[in-house]
């Protein structure tokens, strides 16, 4: 919906690619992946979108983005699965925190619904893990972090 104004294929692509390395690294771990496959899933199929509606600019972000992502897949081939989880969730939230940012600055825009869904989805992938340990927690505890600060300015601004 929308004409998508302000997005682009380029960023969402690369988005799907940090999940993706997430996901695969998960796999390798035997940890979680469940959430990081809805994560490459969805970011892909908002990609797809945006490419239909001919919004394929590259902005500085998608330059950090792709640098990101060519870190992410160097430290998972050279350094092995867990170096690359780590890589691929830190680099998701560095890629995101542009998209904080703008919520932050205008939260009357915010997509608060899925948002909210990105938070409750998170949460219960971070605390439905088998274990406590990093591959069964890491992502959906990071995301989840990530999500409550995409959520909480437009609480603030909503009920304040």
């Amino acid at each position: 919906m929308g004409s998508g104004e302000g997005l682009s294929f380029t960023t969402f692509i690369l988005w799907s690619f940090l999940a993706g390395i997430a996901c695969y690294n998960l796999i390798k771990e035997k940890g979680s992946w469940g959430i990081a496959a809805m994560y490459t899933a969805g970011a892909t199929s908002v990609a797809v979108t945006l490419i239909c509606k001919g919004r394929m600019a590259w902005s500085n972000i998608d330059t950090l983005i792709a640098i990101l992502v060519a870190i992410c897949v160097y430290l998972s081939k050279t350094k092995g699965p867990k170096w690359g989880l780590i890589a691929s969730v830190a680099a998701g939230v560095i890629a995101g925190i542009p998209f904080i940012i703008l919520t932050w600055k205008n939260p009357a825009t915010s997509p608060i619904i899925p948002n909210a869904g990105f938070l409750i989805g998170n949460s219960l992938s971070f605390f439905a893990g088998k274990t406590w340990k990093m591959e069964d927690r890491l992502y959906g505890g990071a995301n989840a972090a990530a999500c409550i600060l995409l959520v909480m300015p437009w609480v603030l601004w909503r009920f304040a």
